[in-house]
């Protein structure tokens, strides 16, 4: 076997290096030494997911603050409450949210459907 990788070297080291693109450094940087620290942050909120939360928080607000005060508004809601407890308590509605939760679920187990859902641009 040939130890004298002399010539080798200085043939690698002949070649002209390519200049690397900007920000290649910084990328490298956040993937490894900052992906930790990263992390420890906690999950990026966007600002749609926040104004979801402000919107439904709210509503909420608005909602128990109408019940509390309106006892017409309360009367109302109430009764219409039941009506929607009795709808979804029928045992026809029940069979069909059962039999539609089970066939989603043998899709997705199963994976039958064969398509691919976008779920949004993958972040590293």
């Amino acid at each position: 076997m040939n130890d004298d990788f002399d010539e080798l070297d200085r043939a690698l080291f002949a070649l002209p290096l390519e200049a690397p693109p900007p920000g290649l450094r910084q990328s490298i940087l956040n993937a490894t030494v900052y992906a930790r620290a990263q992390a420890a942050a906690g999950p990026e909120i966007r600002t749609w997911e926040l104004l979801a939360v402000g919107i439904a928080l709210a509503a909420a607000t608005w909602l128990i603050l109408s019940l509390l005060v309106s006892k017409g508004f309360a009367a109302t809601f109430d009764a219409n409450l039941l009506v929607a407890g009795r709808a979804i308590a029928d045992p026809t509605t029940l069979v069909w949210l059962g039999a539609g939760g089970a066939v989603a679920a043998w899709l997705s187990f199963f994976n039958a459907t064969g398509l691919r859902l976008p779920l949004g641009g993958a972040r590293s």
